[in-house]
């Protein structure tokens, strides 16, 4: 005898395959939400700790707009005399920039390894992404910098990045580091030889290095805070202790942001000894 389909078992079937449909779908987003805590573990293990060496101090922030991001930094001595500050910003957010911030991270350790040249790591850098990212529409912008604490020297070569500041308190002088390099990713390093340059620092000089993400926000008028004010806002922090520098721009910046974040935040800031 074949059984009898009433409108109300249809339904109570109906039913019963929506709540499966849904837990498969909770079990799911579960599962995804655990892969994005990992990778997103994994990331930030990559991020420097604080460092308070006798020649210089170093601190970091990183604020992601997702759960994992595209900018990464770090902070190398390949030997107690050098010290080298790196930061890079993958175009886009997401897994698929963290994952390449990361594979960056990698090939630049390496290089600060064997002690290269700034612009030589931007060439390595450059054909990296052309051998194996140049079908993937990804570029990024980097900046490295090599200090050498004894002589109290900076040289440093930056890919499209945004300048990075140093701030002399004793003068008050802002100086910018600038960018003399294509956007990676572009082959725009492949006809001009990537550039370095080099600077004398003084004890108590602070460095600033730092992604887009710190300076393009806007308030309630939709002005932009814009590079020059965030040098404004970093040089006002000049009698602050270093390691409440970090924290005192992030509050600030928060303060004047109208909106949700739409872009990742990294801040190195570092003091000469």
């Amino acid at each position: 005898m074949e059984p009898v389909f009433t409108q109300e078992s249809e339904m109570e079937d109906l039913r019963r395959r929506c709540r499966d449909l849904q837990r498969e779908v909770e079990s799911l987003r579960a599962g995804k939400r655990n892969r994005l805590s990992i990778a997103a573990d994994v990331h930030r293990s990559l991020l420097p700790q604080p460092v308070r060496h006798d020649r210089i101090a170093v601190d970091v922030r990183y604020i992601p707009v997702e759960d994992v991001g595209g900018d990464y930094c770090q902070v190398r001595f390949p030997d107690q005399h050098t010290c080298y500050i790196s930061v890079c910003d993958v175009m886009g957010h997401g897994t698929g920039s963290a994952l390449l911030a990361t594979r960056i991270s990698s090939e630049v350790r390496y290089s600060i390894m064997y002690r290269r040249e700034p612009r030589d790591i931007l060439s390595s850098l450059e054909q990296f992404m052309s051998e194996y990212f140049s079908e993937t529409g990804l570029f990024l912008t980097f900046v490295v910098a090599r200090i050498d604490l004894e002589r109290r020297e900076i040289t440093w070569s930056g890919a499209g990045h945004p300048s990075s500041l140093v701030i002399r308190p004793q003068s008050g002088d802002v100086l910018h580091l600038a960018s003399h390099n294509g956007i990676i990713g572009a082959d725009l390093l492949n006809s001009h030889p990537p550039q370095q340059e080099t600077l004398s620092l003084q004890a108590g000089d602070r460095l600033f290095f730092f992604t887009d993400g710190m300076f393009e926000i806007e308030n309630a008028s939709e002005s932009q805070l814009g590079l020059d004010g965030f040098a404004k806002l970093a040089k006002s922090t000049v009698n602050h202790d270093l390691f409440e520098v970090a924290d005192t721009i992030l509050e600030v910046t928060h303060e004047y942001q109208s909106g949700p974040d739409t872009d990742d935040r990294t801040l190195v800031v570092a003091e000469i000894r």
